[in-house]
């Protein structure tokens, strides 16, 4: 009787070994099977930035498309096929796209691909298909601007940079070409080629990059990410144009009412295999730069010029090293516009010096110089598929120097009962600093960003006021007075952030980042 019942349990111990492994050869072969059946790989710029919400094509080799996906936050993507076999993979974003890579699933996994964004030249097809995948963002509103959508503007790439602004949702026009978002014409931070640019110490007329410039922009409304900061009010994020090979140029001629003029020139293209470059330069006069104080089309003293230069060179040494110079310079002239017809003040005309005759109020001559130039080096390294990071070093040097007419300003004083004064006034910055952005793909649920910047700001500014000699209640009773003041101001600023973009499933994703400033 024993031996029977323990021929019994031998065989039943046989018989479970067996369908274990059998039943783990089954997961193991069906997760091999899945992995062979998988392709995975990363979208990047061709100066190695990473892409995301780039749509992934798979075809197979009678070129119907088999499935498609979306990067993520990192560049990215995951897309699994239905069997093995042949296939072509591709990017795709607007107006860019990768080249194919052919691909054979078979029982060897394959290596991640890595696919390399360019433009594409536009052909007008009608294609019927499935819609793609839905493109998701941050908890922010995101406005794209291609430079497709820039040409089919009215005036097209001769827009300046507040009239594309004013393409998106509340944004509203002021007086002195400050495009006020969501009720706020400051915070705007803008960013070129994901580097911060320092504010410049006025930036009421002169556009830092023109958008005949720009390739792309992306533009931020909402919550913003831990590596913002506190000019959130909206992210301007442009990229560049870039060379090509083979290369590309223009050369444009505007003009317009208010006689303006506008023309410019641009060329783009490389040198040997490794180099790439860009350069534009634009000529911008028109005799209405500031919007004058008097309706209709009269201007009184608005004329203007503006000129603007951009450089930009991409070395790409390898398939893990980019580096980037951008060169910025932008110079500017505007008249102050007047009021014609307006009447001297008999009061002040006495308290002048003896024989000066004020000349007509619309030809009072106030005006303002612009000097701008801002550069930067980025170094741009895939450490590995999950590591990467860029660090930038950068410049800028600004200038604003507003000259007044103090005599014929003063003549022309509407009531002497309040304040009152006439000023020049020359403002100067220099500022200088380095950034850091680190990205980390941990896995398939988390993105770890990390980074910080560091930043000296030095101004300088010099004001020279006119006015007159007053009995202390604030009544003119002598000549007129010059007084000055000089100052200049020194800061800097460190800032770090981290955060952990986690996507527990396919419905959602929260951004979860801390941040420290010190100034």
């Amino acid at each position: 009787m024993y031996s029977c019942v323990k021929r019994a349990l031998n065989a039943t111990f046989v018989t479970i070994v067996v369908v274990v492994i059998g039943g783990m050869c089954s997961v193991l072969q069906a997760a091999d099977s899945e992995q062979t059946q998988t392709i995975k790989g990363v979208v990047q710029q061709q100066d190695l930035r990473r892409v995301p919400q780039a749509i992934i094509e798979v075809k197979n080799q009678a070129g119907d498309m088999v499935t498609s996906g979306v990067s993520n936050d990192a560049g990215e993507f995951k897309v699994a096929v239905p069997e093995g076999g042949t296939y072509s993979v591709s990017a795709v974003q607007e107006t860019y796209r990768s080249e194919y890579v052919v691909l054979t699933l078979g029982e060897e996994p394959v290596t991640p691909v890595i696919l390399t964004l360019s433009k594409t030249k536009e052909v007008s097809l009608e294609v019927v298909s499935p819609l793609p995948p839905i493109q998701t963002k941050a908890s922010s509103e995101t406005y794209s601007l291609s430079r497709k959508e820039i040409d089919i503007l009215p005036r097209g790439n001769n827009n300046d940079l507040h009239d594309v602004l004013l393409t998106i949702p509340g944004a509203a026009y002021g007086s002195l070409k400050q495009v006020h978002i969501r009720q706020d014409h400051a915070n705007l931070q803008l960013r070129i080629d994901g580097v911060p640019i320092p504010d410049t110490v006025s930036s009421t007329f002169s556009d830092v990059i023109s958008p005949r410039a720009w390739e792309r922009a992306d533009i931020v409304l909402g919550g913003m990410e831990a590596n913002v900061g506190n000019k959130a009010a909206a992210l301007i994020d442009i990229t560049t144009k870039s060379g090509t090979k083979p290369g590309f140029g223009s050369v444009q001629m505007f003009g317009g009412s208010n006689k303006t003029i506008n023309p410019s020139f641009e060329y783009g293209g490389t040198i040997g295999e490794k180099f790439r470059y860009y350069f534009l330069n634009s000529h911008t006069a028109t005799n209405r730069g500031i919007e004058p104080p008097t309706l209709g089309h009269s201007i009184f003293h608005g004329q203007s010029e503006r000129n603007q230069t951009m450089f930009r060179g991409d070395y790409q040494y390898d398939n893990n090293n980019n580096i980037t110079l951008l060169f910025l310079n932008s110079i500017a002239k505007y008249q102050i516009p007047t009021s014609p017809g307006l009447g001297v003040n008999p009061t002040i005309l006495g308290l002048l010096p003896g024989g000066f005759i004020p000349v007509p109020s619309e030809r009072v001559d106030e005006n303002q110089k612009e000097n701008n130039q801002y550069g930067h080096l980025v170094w741009r390294h895939d450490i590995n598929t999950r590591n990467f990071f860029s660090l930038a070093g950068y410049f800028r040097h600004t200038r604003a120097t507003f000259r007044t007419d103090p005599l014929n300003v003063l003549a022309y004083v509407p009531d002497v009962e309040e304040p009152f004064s006439a000023g020049s006034q020359d403002r100067i910055g220099y500022s200088g600093g380095v950034r850091m952005d680190y990205t980390y793909v941990h896995s398939k649920e988390h993105l770890i960003k990390a980074g910080f910047q560091i930043d000296r700001t030095q101004a300088i500014n010099k004001t020279r006021l006119f006015t007159f000699l007053d009995d202390g209640t604030g009544n003119p009773t002598g000549g007129v007075i010059n007084a000055g003041g000089d100052n200049r101001l020194i800061g800097w600023r460190q800032e770090f952030w981290i955060q952990d973009q986690w996507t527990p499933n396919e419905h959602w994703t929260f951004n979860i980042g801390v941040r420290a400033d010190t100034v």
